[in-house]
């Protein structure tokens, strides 16, 4: 598990090449431009929501023999369990373990970290009240679920652009609202996926999701956010370094 301090950047893998050689060429390329943690998506929606956890552990285990650290996005104890034997450093869970009882006692016991979000398997309990009020109470609920499980805090990260729940429309809301979750006391990561960047630019044309994502970057690294996590990492990663350096030379 990377523990260094500053701003990472997470770059969500979109696969361009054709089997595993070609994902790990797309990853490797991901890391060039910037990409701390290689992301691979396989919540609902995602690039690998339908790939088996033999598939995502096998190309886990060629990027960490390539020395590229990677994260895995999903709600499955059977991806994560896959996936932490061959190497992750990170599993993004958004449920926090609640979708899938065995998640909890996986990362508990594996060095990996847990980057969380508030999901209940409940759905949004707390509707009808304020956004950021039901986003940290369901933070709260999902920390001391790991906390119980043995998670250890220190590999917890919160996770601000999830949505409330799984069928939030507008996930990207908490973005408004950073202090409030990094109250609670944890590292948080950015969520800067397609969606959130299509909703916060102007349109949808490229160059206006490409300063959506810078501007997103700027949010990230000006709170001195844990992460944050995006498909273009060529800009973002390069906004996130210019902001660090002033502080690394103090």
């Amino acid at each position: 598990m990377d523990v260094r301090r500053g701003t990472r950047v997470l770059g969500i893998l979109a696969p361009a090449g054709a089997g595993l050689v070609g994902l790990i060429r797309d990853a490797i390329a991901l890391r060039e431009a910037g990409a701390d943690v290689v992301d691979l998506d396989a919540l609902p929606g995602g690039a690998f929501a339908e790939a088996d956890a033999d598939t995502i552990a096998l190309l886990v285990r060629g990027l960490s023999e390539a020395g590229v650290p990677t994260s895995v996005a999903t709600t499955s104890a059977e991806v994560a369990a896959n996936a932490i034997e061959h190497g992750v450093g990170w599993i993004l869970d958004p449920s926090a373990g609640s979708d899938d009882p065995a998640m909890r006692g996986v990362v508990a016991a594996s060095r990996a970290g847990w980057i969380i979000g508030p999901w209940s398997p409940h759905g949004d309990r707390g509707a009808g009240g304020e956004v950021a009020e039901r986003y940290a109470e369901g933070l709260v609920r999902n920390i001391a679920g790991l906390l119980d499980a043995g998670v250890r805090p220190d590999r917890i990260v919160l996770d601000a652009g999830v949505g409330v729940s799984a069928a939030d429309p507008e996930p990207w809301r908490m973005l408004n609202s950073l202090d409030r979750i990094a109250a609670l006391g944890y590292p948080v990561l950015v969520d800067a996926s397609e969606d959130t960047l299509a909703a916060v630019s102007s349109d949808d044309a490229e160059d206006r999701l490409e300063d959506a994502a810078v501007g997103l970057a700027v949010l990230a690294a000006g709170h001195a956010a844990w992460g944050v996590r995006t498909r273009r990492v060529g800009r973002v990663a390069g906004v996130v370094q210019r902001i660090a350096e002033p502080r690394q030379a103090v």
